[in-house]
């Protein structure tokens, strides 16, 4: 069985400031994580040993898109999963 995905983080996104023929007009880069503690996003840390999934999430009611981060134990080779 597979080990859950646990501690999401809502991610805020900007557009992307530069113009480029290879980058789509809608695309967004990511500026940080939100948290309560902090008033701007804060950068994101990815620790070793963890597996990431960044996944989109549109709000109910403003059909806002935004963006979850949530990570997970990585499986070491030949480990089982029992």
């Amino acid at each position: 069985m597979a080990r859950p995905y646990r501690d999401p983080v809502e991610i805020h996104t900007a557009p992307v400031p530069a113009q480029s023929p290879f980058i789509p007009t809608d695309a967004r880069i990511v500026v940080g994580a939100v948290a309560p503690a902090s008033p701007d996003p804060i950068p994101i840390v990815l620790l070793p040993g963890f597996e990431y999934r960044l996944w989109e999430w549109r709000h109910p009611t403003t059909h806002e898109i935004h963006w979850r981060l949530e990570r997970r134990k990585a499986a070491q080779y030949g480990e089982d999963d029992a």
